[in-house]
């Protein structure tokens, strides 16, 4: 009995051992787990990091002004000249023209390339010439996120012809240069492609549009005919608005005359 004794008290005793061996097992992933999340903050603070740089190079935004502007001169010969000075003046340069001639009047339409920094004072300049304007509409586009999505796929296209060129000077066999120099005919299409879409965007960018239409009034039987028909409509809107004041002022239409025939049969009694 005794010895049946002894022996479980060392079979409790290894158990409470194990047990504690276990336990002090079971600690290490605990603290191998939190290594993971403190690597995964860090992982994330670079992250964070650098987002923040990604946002400060896009702080510089990549905008497309248009407008255009629509006014009344007294030459289009004289202000023609004036308004091409202006343009060079600004460094800008006129992508298209376009002139009219119908038959009460004749209008000129430049389209101009004007450097962004230089776009709204090229404008108020212009506004002195014109002296004012008809009509006037300025718009602004942000194409930000755009051109940096075309500079990632530009830089991810040169990224694979890199690797198709590595690919090339590995190739064995005459077929295997055909193939690569397949791909990398395809890849520099592509890329020439995309190049021509960030060149169009770098252009809309740098230089803002503005579609310049002035007009001149010509004299014409048109026009003086169309100046008769006018002052007729007029004089008859006028005398529609004497025999309104008319209505208007009936009583003492009323009292004066009444004044009148009385004064009169006055008169007459009286002789």
């Amino acid at each position: 009995m005794r010895i049946l004794n002894q022996t479980l008290y060392i079979a409790v005793i290894c158990a409470a051992l194990l047990c504690s061996c276990l336990k002090s097992e079971s600690s290490v992933p605990a603290f191998d787990r939190g290594g993971a999340e403190e690597s995964k903050i860090g992982v994330r603070g670079f992250g964070a990091e650098k987002n923040a740089e990604v946002a400060s190079e896009i702080a510089e935004r990549r905008l497309v002004k248009e407008g255009s502007v629509r006014f009344q001169t007294d030459s289009i010969t004289e202000t023609t000249p004036k308004i091409r000075q202006m343009i060079t003046q600004y460094k800008g340069f006129v992508s298209r023209e376009d002139a009219y001639n119908y038959t009460g009047s004749k209008s000129f339409t430049l389209i101009a390339r004007i450097p962004v920094d230089s776009f709204d004072k090229f404008i108020e300049e212009l506004e002195k010439i014109a002296g004012s304007f008809d009509s006037r509409s300025i718009g602004v586009k942000d194409i930000t996120a755009q051109f940096v999505d075309t500079e990632a796929r530009l830089k991810a296209k040169k990224e694979i012809e890199k690797n198709y060129l590595a690919i090339l000077e590995k190739a064995k066999t005459i077929n295997e240069t055909l193939a690569v120099q397949k791909l990398l005919g395809e890849i520099r299409g592509e890329i020439e492609s995309v190049e021509g879409q960030l060149k169009l965007m770098q252009d809309q960018t740098a230089y803002s549009t503005l579609t310049i239409s002035y007009y001149e009034q010509k004299e014409s039987v048109f026009s003086f005919v169309r100046n008769i028909v006018n002052a007729l409509k007029d004089g008859w809107v006028g005398f529609l608005q004497v025999l309104i004041a008319v209505a208007y002022a009936w009583v003492f239409i009323v009292i004066i005359v009444t004044f009148l025939v009385f004064r009169k049969m006055r008169k007459n009694k009286k002789k």
